[in-house]
C-alpha cells in the first residue's frame, strides 16, 4: 500500500470524525511532518479530505454521513468506543461479536441499533438484513422457553409443538441479533451459543441430526460485571467489549446535547417548538440518577407535558422552566451537530494554548501579551461555535460577573458586546468537552496565574463556580481574556483587607458598599454564626490569606466584637505580615480604611489613624506590649508615683523609649500570662519592690539605684537603649530631688520643700565639685534630708544654741572642711539671714568624711 493511501486509510478509519493538525496526522501515521504535509495537500486536491483554519491548519476526511453521527459523543468522549465498533463491523469475514457494558439507561440498546444501521449503510450486510432483539430477562425464569424462542424448535419437541417453528436466529440471518441483559441467559443457553459464535451452526430444540446454519452478527449487552455472570468460555468468543459511562460522567457538552436531543424529540412529538430556560437545561444536564439518559428523557417528557398543559396557544413555543430571559428554542428541525464540537481537537488547541500562556507567564510578559495570545486562539474557534448556546452563555457570564465581581468586589468589566462574545466563546469551548484526563498543562497554568496575579486570580476563582464545573481546570484559559481590563488596578493594592461580622450578611453588606464606593477589590468578608469560635474565625482568615499570596505591606482585619488581643494573637501566630486588628466594625470605619488602602498610605499611617474611630473602638497593630522600645514603671504604692516617675523620665531622657505605667497588680498578671515575645520591645521594668519572674526581663528596684552599683546598672540599661550618660545622670538627679521632697515634706514645719530642695541640691553639688567625688544616691538622699532640716533649724531661734564651743578641730582635713563649708554656706546665710553653726558643719563632716 502506498504511503499516501495509508495516510488516508488511517484518517478515514481511526480519525474519521476528527479535525487533526498536520503534526497530529504525522504522529498518527509515523511519518515526518514534511512528508505528511505533502500527502495531505494531494488528498485535499482530490477532495478526499478537507482543509480548514489557518494557525493551526486542520484536516478532516470528507466522508459521507455515518449512522454514528446520530450517536451523541461519537466525536467526543465515546470516540474510542465508536472506532472499535467500526472495526468490529468491517472485520472479515463476518465482523466481530460486540459486548456492550454499562449501567441501565446509558444507551446500550441505541448503540446496538446504530451498529446495525452503519453495517447496513456501508453494505456490510444486505438491505433486507434485520435487527432482531431478545431481552434475556423476559425469559429468566423459563430457560426452556428462552431456548425455543432463540433457537426455534421442531414439531413434537414439547407439548404443544405442533409444527416446526424458526427461532430468532433464523429471523436474524444476514443481519444482527441483539441479546440484551445477556447476564440473565442461563449457562446452558450460553453453551449453545459457543458453536454458533464459532461457526454459525446450531440445533433447534428437538433437533439432533440436521444442523442449521445462519450468518448472524451478534451484539450483547449487560449491566453487570461480566466476569461474575458470564462463562469464561463464552467471553473468550466475544473479543470486543466496550463500556458506556454513566450520564453524569459524560462531558457537559455531550450531556447538554443529549438533553437538547430529548427536547427535540418532544418538539417532534407535539409538532410544536419548545423553549428551554438555561437553568433548566443545566439542571437536566447535571442529572445524576440511576436511570441515566433514560431517566433524563423521562424528566424531559414530564416537563414538556406540564408546559404543554399550561400553554394557551399551540402556535407559540411552550416554555419549560421559569422565564428569565435566558432560553434556547428547539424545533423538530434543529440541527444539533454543531453543538458537538470536536472535543479532541479543542482539547489539543487548549492544551497548546495553556503551554503558550505558561511560557509567557514564566517570561514575565504582562497581562496584555497573554490576552492577545488567547484572543488569537478564540478567532480560530468562533466560527465553530453555535449561537444557540453562545447567546445564553454570554448572558450567564455577564450575570455572574455582575453578581460576583461588581456587587461584591466593586469590579466593573467592559460593556462592549465583542468583549463578552469572546469570553462566551471561550467559556463554551471549556464547557463543551475539554478532556480532563490529562489536565497537567491547565493545572500548571492555574498555579502560575495565581502566583503572578494573586488578587485577580482570587476574584476569578470566586467567579468559577458560577460559570463552570469545579473540575474544569481549563477554565483558567479564560483568565487573561476576562480579567485583563482590571488586573492592573486590582494588583496595585498592597494590602489585604478582611471584614468579620456575626450574622447572615452584615460583613458582606459592608464589603459591597466599601468596595463599590472605592471601585476596587479592597475587602473580603466573612459572615459568621453567633457561636463561632475564635479558632474557626482564624481558620477562615488563614485560608483566605493563603490564597492571596500578596499584601506584604500588611493585613487589616476589622471585626464586630470579641477580644482584640485574642484575635490579634491568633492571626499573628501564622502570619509574618504586619497586622492591624480593629474591633466594633462600622461601615464608616471600613470605608476610611479602604480609602487609605487605595491611596496606598503607609501601614503605620493607617494604623495610627485607626485610633480616632471612637472611644468604643479598639485597635492593635503590634505583637506584644508595644511596637516601640519601652520601659515599664510600676510602683507598689500606686499609679500616682508611677506617673510621677514617668514624667521625670520624659523630662530628662531623649524620648526614644516609650514609658508605660502599669498598676502593680496588672504588672504581675501581665508577667504571669504572657511569653517572652510579648515583652520583646521592653528594655526593663522599674519598680519599688523586688519581683521574681521566669522571663528574661531586667527588673530594677528604684531604691537599689540609690547605690552606686544599682545606678550604674540602670545607666547600662538606658545606654543600651540608646540614651546618653548625661541624660541618665539628669534623671537620677530628678529622682533624688523628688524622693527628698517626698521624704521631708511632712518633717518640715514651715519651709516649702519644693523651694528648699533647690538650695540643698546646690550645696550638695558644691561639695561634690570641690572634692571631686560622686556621692551615691542613697548618700545624697540622706544629705538632702539632713540639709533641709538643718536650714529650718537655723531659721528657728530656738535652734541657735551655742554648741560651737564643744567642737574640737584636730586635723588639717577638718580645718579645710570647715573653711570650705563656711564658703559654701555663705550664699544661703546671706539669703536667709542666719549663721550656720560649727556644730552643724561637724555633723556634715561626719556624713561626708568617708568620701573625701
Amino acid at each position: 500500500m502506498k504511503a499516501i493511501d495509508r495516510v488516508y486509510k488511517i484518517l478515514s478509519t481511526r480519525h474519521r470524525d476528527e479535525k487533526l493538525t498536520t503534526q497530529q496526522v504525522a504522529a498518527a501515521v509515523g511519518l515526518t511532518r514534511g512528508v505528511v504535509s505533502s500527502y495531505l495537500s494531494q488528498l485535499a486536491k482530490t477532495g478526499k479530505i478537507a482543509k480548514s483554519g489557518t494557525r493551526p491548519v486542520f484536516w478532516e476526511v470528507n466522508a459521507p454521513a455515518s449512522a454514528f453521527d446520530a450517536f451523541i459523543g461519537a466525536q467526543g468522549s465515546l470516540h474510542d468506543v465508536v472506532a472499535s465498533c467500526r472495526e468490529a463491523i468491517v472485520y472479515p469475514p463476518h465482523g466481530l461479536p460486540i459486548l456492550i457494558t454499562g449501567p441501565s439507561g446509558v444507551g446500550k440498546s441505541f448503540l446496538a441499533r446504530v451498529i446495525f444501521n452503519e453495517a447496513q449503510r456501508t453494505g456490510i450486510i444486505p438491505a433486507e438484513g434485520r435487527f432482531v432483539v431478545l431481552n434475556a430477562a423476559d425469559y429468566a425464569n423459563n430457560p426452556e422457553l428462552l431456548s425455543s424462542v432463540l433457537f426455534g424448535y421442531k414439531k413434537g419437541a414439547f407439548t404443544g409443538a405442533n409444527a416446526d417453528s424458526p427461532g430468532l436466529l433464523d429471523r436474524a440471518d444476514n443481519g444482527y441479533l441483539f441479546l440484551d441483559e445477556i447476564h440473565r441467559l442461563p449457562p446452558a443457553a450460553q453453551e449453545k451459543l459457543f458453536s454458533l459464535l464459532d461457526s454459525g451452526d446450531f440445533y433447534p430444540l428437538g433437533e439432533n441430526k440436521q444442523v442449521h446454519h445462519v450468518n448472524v452478527r451478534f451484539v450483547f449487552a449487560t449491566t453487570e460485571d461480566t466476569t461474575n455472570v458470564l462463562l469464561k468460555t463464552f467471553l473468550r468468543r466475544v473479543p470486543l467489549q466496550v463500556a458506556l459511562p454513566p450520564f453524569i460522567a459524560r462531558t457537559l457538552n455531550e450531556r447538554t446535547t443529549l438533553v437538547l436531543n430529548a427536547f427535540k424529540n418532544e418538539a417532534k412529538r407535539i409538532n410544536q417548538p419548545v423553549q428551554i430556560t438555561l437553568p433548566t437545561l443545566i439542571n437536566l444536564a447535571n442529572t445524576n440518577a440511576p436511570g441515566n439518559v433514560g431517566m433524563m428523557e423521562n424528566r424531559v417528557k414530564l416537563l414538556c407535558a406540564a408546559a404543554y398543559a399550561q400553554s394557551a396557544d399551540d402556535a407559540n413555543p411552550i416554555l419549560v422552566g421559569q422565564d428569565n430571559g435566558l432560553h434556547i428554542t428547539i424545533t423538530a428541525d434543529t440541527a444539533l451537530q454543531r453543538l458537538q464540537l470536536l472535543p479532541t481537537q479543542i482539547t489539543h488547541i487548549f492544551a497548546q494554548l495553556a503551554t503558550r500562556l505558561a511560557q509567557s507567564l514564566q517570561d514575565t510578559d504582562d497581562i496584555n501579551e497573554q490576552n492577545l495570545v488567547v484572543r488569537q486562539t478564540m478567532r480560530t474557534l468562533t466560527n465553530l461555535t453555535d449561537a444557540a448556546l453562545i447567546d445564553p452563555l454570554q448572558q450567564q457570564l455577564q450575570t455572574a460577573a455582575k453578581t460576583v465581581l461588581r456587587n461584591r468586589y466593586g469590579i466593573r468589566l467592559p460593556q462592549d458586546n465583542s468583549f463578552w462574545r469572546r469570553n462566551a466563546v471561550a467559556l463554551y469551548c471549556v464547557q463543551m468537552g475539554i478532556n480532563q484526563s490529562d489536565n497537567t498543562a491547565f493545572t500548571t497554568l492555574a498555579n502560575l496565574i495565581q502566583t503572578k496575579y494573586p488578587r485577580s486570580a482570587y476574584l476569578f476563582s470566586q467567579l468559577i463556580p458560577q460559570i463552570a464545573e469545579a473540575h474544569a481546570e481549563a477554565i483558567w484559559i479564560m483568565f487573561p481574556l476576562l480579567m485583563q481590563p482590571v488586573v492592573k488596578d486590582v494588583e496595585s493594592i498592597p494590602y489585604n483587607g478582611i471584614l468579620l461580622a456575626h450574622g447572615e450578611s452584615t460583613a458582606a453588606s459592608i464589603q459591597s458598599v466599601v468596595n463599590n464606593l472605592c471601585g476596587n477589590y479592597l475587602f473580603e468578608s466573612f459572615d459568621m454564626p453567633i457561636d463561632v469560635s475564635i479558632h474557626e474565625i482564624n481558620q477562615r482568615v488563614q485560608n483566605y490569606l493563603a490564597t492571596q499570596r500578596a499584601g506584604k505591606s500588611g493585613t487589616f482585619v476589622l471585626f464586630d466584637m470579641g477580644s482584640l488581643n485574642q484575635m490579634f494573637s491568633e492571626i499573628k501566630k501564622t502570619q509574618d505580615q504586619k497586622l492591624l486588628v480593629i474591633n466594633n466594625l462600622t461601615t464608616a470605619m471600613a470605608l476610611d480604611v479602604g480609602l487609605r488602602m487605595q491611596r496606598k498610605d503607609s501601614f503605620t499611617t493607617i494604623a495610627r489613624a485607626s485610633h480616632r474611630y471612637g472611644e468604643t473602638t479598639g485597635t492593635q497593630y503590634f505583637e506584644g506590649l508595644s511596637d516601640q522600645k519601652n520601659i515599664i514603671v510600676s510602683c507598689m504604692s500606686g499609679v500616682g508615683l508611677s506617673e510621677e516617675i514617668r514624667r521625670m523620665m520624659r523630662n530628662t531622657l531623649s524620648g526614644k523609649e516609650q514609658i508605660i505605667t502599669m498598676d502593680y497588680k496588672d504588672l504581675r498578671s501581665t508577667l504571669d500570662n504572657h511569653d517572652q515575645r510579648f515583652f520583646d520591645k521592653t528594655q526593663f521594668v522599674l519598680t519599688t519592690t523586688d519581683i521574681t519572674t521566669d522571663l528574661d526581663i531586667a527588673i530594677v528596684n528604684i531604691y537599689d539605684i540609690m547605690e552606686n552599683q544599682g545606678f550604674h546598672h540602670l545607666v547600662r540599661l538606658l545606654t543600651d537603649a540608646g540614651e546618653q550618660p548625661a541624660n541618665c545622670q539628669h534623671f537620677m538627679d530628678q529622682l533624688l530631688k523628688f524622693f527628698s521632697i517626698e521624704g521631708i515634706r511632712d518633717r518640715l514645719q514651715f519651709l516649702n520643700p519644693d523651694v528648699v530642695i533647690n538650695e540643698v541640691e546646690k550645696i550638695t553639688t558644691s561639695y561634690q565639685d570641690y572634692y571631686g567625688i560622686e556621692l551615691a544616691g542613697k548618700v545624697r538622699l540622706n544629705l538632702y534630708m539632713h540639709l533641709a532640716l538643718m536650714i529650718e533649724r537655723m531659721l528657728l531661734a530656738s535652734q541657735r544654741a551655742d554648741k560651737a564651743s564643744a567642737i574640737k578641730i584636730d586635723t588639717d582635713q577638718e580645718r579645710e572642711f570647715f573653711s570650705v563649708s563656711h564658703t559654701i554656706f555663705h550664699g544661703i546665710e546671706v539669703k536667709y539671714n542666719f549663721k550656720v553653726a560649727d556644730y552643724e558643719i561637724s555633723l556634715m563632716y561626719q556624713l561626708l568624711s568617708p568620701y573625701i
